[in-house]
This record gives structure tokens, C-alpha cells and sequence, in this order.
């Protein structure tokens, strides 16, 4: 598994921009991919991000090199690698996944503080020894603070409206064992306008959103007998979010699909997240061997309440409640040329989803709206075996095969009674392979599979009824399948044997393909009703019987300027992607809320020791999805989304060794980024964001 602090001991326009050159790059900071190891693994420091004043781990992750944005169906912004949608990626805290349901990834980007984490690790590719073997998208692995930091403080002020967010850590126990706390309070508010427009007639829209999180980290290391390290943590997150929204929000706003379009109406929403995590890895070091163990414990409870007026009065209660229990274990050979490696894990779960209400509120037919009342359990066991070769001194190759089996009981409430058992297993391969060209240059081949699992609610065999619309489960979904291709090609331009000390500066082209066997899809269709006369529209996830794939390239180059009082950053990448037309959806198109293009271009100067200023522009082309509709003629309809672009303006300021203060705006240029979907264009008019803010050291 992904060890990072469980292992103690380390992109258009031409005239723009030739103007931003010309300002004074972004601390975007690209790494250089690891050097020692065959799968295409990057190290990104926090720190390097600070220029941007991050809030949350989302504010982090939309800066790094080789990430995209993405609109969901409700109107959410989502993490992105290789511009696939946020459920084909991973993402890990600490080397393993939080608890949650459907697109809890995605929001808990947006919960973990980003003062809480020391660095980033992204796998563009599938490893065998990875949790679950990784994501079909690549891996995120956020490896929290770890104890040997000293006492800091930050304080940031600023946003759309005003917001405050207070951090600190505190070392309790210093030495050989220390002990450290990182703690943060943070409030965001955030106020938004736009208009929408129809062959029908325009209309307001305005929404209030405020969020107050509170984090808690515990972390203690300590080696026994000087030589088996040991690594501890204790996580508590807790986030309450209220955001109304009022006027004519046709698109996103949950709705009973009985509203008429360009209604002025009043959605609230409230919801209270709280994550409870301990976790801890040892590792026992001998002569040729290491064994690594680790557990998790987890709870995560969710409560979400939305309320719709006008011209129905509707509110629904969600409820979630999580837990889960894992261990095992990794035996590593450290020593010889030809080095293997197994490990083992067990992981027990459940899950209960109570709806204290029968009413169904949808976002574009999003299933998470749905009044659902079940509960189940999993049983999973997974298993690695690979092997790594030393086939030259500048070759090095690895293989391995993931092996994951579960067993899924369930017990429904909307349904009759037990639904019974569900088991599966997956024998997932990999293969890595990296070429010293020479001391600067590499090349690197990564193949592997990895599946992607159905939602829980997309299985259990429900059934709700709105008017004429019907939405149904499905028991007989399948796991999708997808088969991934890397290709990548590194130069570093100061040839460290440090990929860290070399992070400013280097080249790396990459080349992918995604193939995406059995996808899931939010299928439509017609039925009549038992009288034999009301025609029905039938909403259901089924596997499709054809493919999608996926094909794309990226760059990122940073280069030192100036004696290195000057840095410029450019990156960019264009992705392809086809979806098969079949008897389940009769369209070809391309995959959801996949992204055309992206670039950017930064440029940081250090004017001495203690000023620097940067500038950073980020560019991304429109994406689309199809959606299924139960009063379109033909059932789907389909959302694209505009260009969008964005400018970030910072200068910090090092007063001594130990205190700095940071000044970021984030602007975003040119026309404000619409939504379109069935001839209604949904515009946002976009306001700068500022913060200012001061770190130290005591």
C-alpha cells in the first residue's frame, strides 16, 4: 500500500500570453517523477503551493500539474487526472480511502483542511500494491503532517465575502518520540449571482453558501529498538455546510421534476459531515527483509436536509452512518537486484442510509436525491503479489497481480425484505517498465486493469415513483473493467539524484489510453403502466454492452531562468474520448464532463531573499454529458459547459527566518463560464477571490 507518513525515517491566446511572461512562475513546482522505482509515482510538497494560499486539499489539487476540472451534474467543480470524471479516481489519506457515499471523494476535497497536509503523491497508473490496485483515472495519495514539524500559526482572511480561517501545530513531545497536534478552525462564505435564458424568458438567480469546518490531527512517531519505525494518527474532520439558493436556477437545483422550468423558487440545503479516524503503520526492519503493518479504524457520519418551495412544498432527510475496520500487512525483499513483494489486507464495512421522508428531490437526476432506507455490510479481502527486476543497470521492470474479492450482504427497506448475498472477485494485472536513456533522460511503459465498483444505491433492488417517472435499481450490475497504457518521457535538466532537490526544474511528456469495458449507465426508457394506458419512464443503471476509450497528452515543463531569480511554468494536455452508441444509450459521445484541452503558463520572480511575486494562467475547454430526461421526447438530454479560465496574482513578503505574510488574487478573465443544456443557458457572473495571510514559526 501507499505508505507516505505511515513510514517514519522522506496551459490562448498568443498576445496573452506573451503578456503574462512579461509580468513576473507559479510554485505550481513541478517534481521530478521518482528515479528509482519502474511506476510513474510524483512527489508534490504542500509547501511549494503555499503562493496561492490554499484552503482546503481542493484548493491544492486544481493547481498541480496534470489536473483537470470537471462540472458534475449538479453543478459541483470535481478533481480530475487524464480528464476522466472524479469516480475513476482514487483518492487516498494516509495510503487508504475515507469513508462515504457516492461522490464523497469529491467533497472531501473540499473538507480536509489544506494545513494539514505535508505532500501529495499521484500514480498515473495502476500499481499492484496499491489499496483496491488504484483508480482507473490514477491515484491520489494526501499524506498528512507528520510529527517532526515544529510549533506554526497561520491566519487567513478573505474570499468573495469575508472569511477567516485560523491554523496551528503544536510539537507536545519532542526528541526521538515526538508528538505533534494540528488543528484548524476555518469559515467561508461564499455569495453567488447569475441569469438564465430561455426561448422562453430570462431570470435571477442568487445563492448564499457558508461553511465552518473544523480538523483535528494527532500524530506520534517513535522507533523500537532503534530500528522498526512507528507511526500513529488520529484524524477528526467536521464540516457544516448551509447553502440557499432562490430565483430561477433551472439546471442544478434539486427539484421534484414536476417544477416548471424558470420558476422563481427557494432550495435550502444543510448538511453536517464528521470523519473519526485512527490509523498506524509499524514496520519491522531485518537484514534483506521489511514487513509493514497497518490498520485502520474509521467512522464517518452524514446529515443532509433539503427543503423546495414553490410550487411544491417538499423536504427530504438523509442520513449515513459508516464504519469500517481494516488491517494487513506487506513483506518487502530490500536487498538483491530481483526484489518481490506480497501483502495482504481484510477489510470489513458497513453502511446504514435511513430517509426520515418519502419525498424525492433530484439534481438533473441524480440519484443521491432519492429517499433511500437500507443497510448493508462488505467483507473484502485483497492480495499482491510482484516482482521488480534489475534487467540492466538502466533498466529497471516490474510485475505484479492485485487480487480483490468481496462479499456484499444487504438488507433493504424499499424492497422485500434481504436481498441477499452479492460476491465477486477481481485478478487484476500490472506492468512497469523505466530506461535511464542517460543521467538526465527516461522513459517509462506502464500497463495494468483495475475496475471500478458500482454504487451501492445503483444496486440495491429499489424502486421510487414520482408521477409518470420511475427510478429502479438494478442487483445484476457488474463491475466495470478498465484497461490503462502509459507512456511517458522525462528529462531533468539538473540531473540530482534527489527527485525532490529537482523538483524546480525538468520535462515530462506523457501519453495515455483508457478502454472502458461494461461502463455503467443512467439508461431511459418507456414502459406502460399496469392499466395498460399511462406510459411510464423507466430510470435505471445497466452495463453497457459496448466501450469507451479514452486517449490523450500532456506536458509540463518548468525551467529556471535568470540564475534562478526567474522560473517559468507550461504545461498543457488534449484528451479524445469515444463512447459506442448501443441498445442502452443510442448516441455516440464522449465521456462525461471530459475536458477538450487544458494549459497553463507561470512565471515567478524572486526580486531577493525575501520578496517574490508570481503570476499563473490556467485555460480549459468545454466538456459535455449526456443525461437522462423523462420529459425530453427521446429521454437524454445533453449539458456542455463553456471555456473557462483563470489568473492568479501573488507576492509574499519574509520578514526573518521565521515569519512571512502572503497576498493572492484570484481573478478570472473574459466571459463568465455557462452551462447549456435543451436551449436554456445558465450563466454565473464569477467575482475575484483575495486572501491575505500570515504564517510563522514560534
Amino acid at each position: 500500500m501507499m505508505q507516505g507518513a505511515s513510514v517514519v525515517g522522506r496551459h490562448l491566446k498568443p498576445l496573452l500570453l506573451v503578456a503574462a511572461l512579461l509580468v513576473a512562475h507559479s510554485a505550481q513546482s513541478l517534481p521530478q517523477p521518482l528515479n528509482t522505482v519502474a511506476y510513474p509515482q510524483e512527489v508534490y510538497l504542500a509547501e511549494d503551493f503555499r503562493y496561492y494560499a490554499p484552503q482546503t486539499l481542493f484548493d491544492l489539487l486544481q493547481r498541480l500539474p496534470g489536473v483537470s476540472l470537471g462540472w458534475q451534474a449538479d453543478g459541483e467543480l470535481e478533481i480530475q487526472l487524464h480528464g476522466l470524471a472524479s469516480q475513476y479516481l482514487t483518492l487516498l489519506i494516509n495510503g487508504h480511502p475515507l469513508l462515504g457515499g457516492a461522490g464523497n471523494s469529491s467533497l472531501n476535497t473540499r473538507q480536509i483542511p489544506a494545513s494539514l497536509v505535508h505532500h501529495i503523491e499521484i500514480d498515473r497508473n495502476s500499481r499492484a500494491d496499491l489499496d483496491a490496485g488504484g483508480g482507473g483515472a490514477g491515484t491520489i495519495n494526501v499524506v498528512l503532517n507528520n510529527p517532526d514539524g515544529g510549533n506554526q500559526l497561520q491566519i487567513s482572511t478573505g474570499g468573495e465575502a469575508l472569511n477567516a480561517q485560523l491554523a496551528g501545530s503544536i510539537q507536545l513531545l519532542s526528541g526521538e518520540s515526538p508528538l505533534r497536534l494540528s488543528a484548524e478552525r476555518r469559515v467561508a462564505r461564499q455569495n453567488s449571482e447569475g441569469f438564465s435564458r430561455t426561448p422562453a424568458g430570462n431570470g435571477d438567480w442568487r445563492q448564499q453558501t457558508r461553511d465552518l469546518s473544523r480538523s483535528l490531527l494527532l500524530s506520534f512517531d517513535t522507533l523500537l529498538n532503534d530500528r522498526h519505525p512507528l507511526h500513529l494518527y488520529a484524524l477528526y474532520l467536521q464540516a457544516d455546510n448551509d447553502d440557499r439558493l432562490q430565483g430561477v436556477h433551472p439546471l442544478n437545483s434539486p427539484n421534484t421534476l414536476q417544477t416548471p422550468q424558470l420558476t422563481d423558487s427557494n432550495v435550502e440545503r444543510y448538511s453536517e459531515r464528521i470523519i473519526q479516524r485512527l490509523g498506524g503503520n509499524l514496520r519491522l526492519n531485518w537484514q534483506h527483509l521489511s514487513l509493514d503493518a497497518f490498520f485502520v479504524a474509521e467512522q464517518f457520519d452524514q446529515d443532509i436536509r433539503l427543503s423546495h418551495d414553490n410550487p411544491l412544498s417538499v423536504a427530504q432527510t438523509n442520513q449515513i452512518d459508516d464504519s469500517r475496520y481494516q488491517f494487513g500487512w506487506q513483506l518487502n525483499e530490500m536487498l538483491n537486484e530481483h526484489r518481490w513483494s506480497i501483502g495482504l489486507s481484510m477489510q470489513q464495512m458497513k453502511r446504514i442510509n435511513n430517509s426520515l421522508s418519502n419525498a424525492i428531490l433530484t439534481s438533473n437526476n441524480d440519484r443521491s436525491g432519492l429517499p433511500y432506507n437500507f443497510d448493508y455490510k462488505e467483507n473484502r479481502l485483497s492480495a499482491f503479489a510482484l516482482d521488480r527486476w534489475q534487467l540492466t543497470p538502466n533498466t529497471l521492470f516490474e510485475a505484479g497481480v492485485h487480487m480483490s474479492t468481496y462479499e456484499l450482504s444487504q438488507d433493504s427497506f424499499v424492497a422485500d425484505g434481504n436481498s441477499g448475498i452479492s460476491t465477486d472477485t477481481h485478478w487484476l494485472p500490472s506492468v512497469h517498465l523505466l530506461h535511464h536513456l542517460d543521467s538526465k533522460r527516461r522513459l517509462r511503459l506502464s500497463m495494468s486493469q483495475n475496475t471500478r465498483e458500482p454504487e451501492i444505491t445503483d444496486r440495491i433492488p429499489h424502486e421510487f415513483r414520482q408521477g409518470n417517472t420511475l427510478w429502479r435499481g438494478n442487483g445484476e450490475l457488474e463491475a466495470e473493467l478498465i484497461s490503462n497504457i502509459d507512456i511517458g518521457y522525462e528529462h531533468n535538466f539538473r540531473a540530482s539524484s534527489d527527485s525532490r532537490a529537482d523538483r524546480h526544474s525538468g520535462l515530462y511528456l506523457r501519453a495515455f489510453q483508457r478502454i472502458i469495458n461494461q461502463a455503467i449507465l443512467q439508461t431511459t426508457r418507456r414502459e406502460t403502466d399496469s392499466d395498460g394506458i399511462t406510459e411510464l419512464t423507466i430510470l435505471r443503471p445497466q452495463n453497457s454492452a459496448g466501450s469507451a476509450i479514452l486517449r490523450g497528452a500532456e506536458l509540463d515543463i518548468e525551467v529556471p531562468l535568470n540564475d534562478h531569480h526567474l522560473s517559468l511554468e507550461l504545461g498543457g494536455g488534449v484528451y479524445r474520448s469515444d463512447v459506442q452508441a448501443t441498445a442502452e444509450l443510442p448516441y455516440r459521445h464522449r465521456l462525461p464532463n471530459q475536458p477538450d484541452y487544458m494549459a497553463r503558463i507561470g512565471v515567478q520572480q524572486r526580486i531577493n531573499d525575501t520578496w517574490r511575486h508570481g503570476v499563473c494562467w490556467r485555460v480549459q475547454g468545454g466538456s459535455e454529458q449526456i443525461l437522462p430526461a423523462p420529459l425530453s421526447s427521446d429521454g437524454y438530454i445533453t449539458q456542455d459547459t463553456s471555456d473557462a479560465q483563470n489568473l492568479d496574482l501573488y507576492t509574499e513578503y519574509q520578514w526573518n527566518r521565521r515569519w512571512r505574510g502572503l497576498a493572492t488574487l484570484n481573478l478570472t478573465p473574459g466571459a463568465s463560464p455557462f452551462i447549456r443544456q435543451d436551449g436554456i443557458r445558465q450563466y454565473q457572473n464569477l467575482k475575484p477571490l483575495w486572501y491575505l495571510t500570515v504564517q510563522g514559526q514560534f
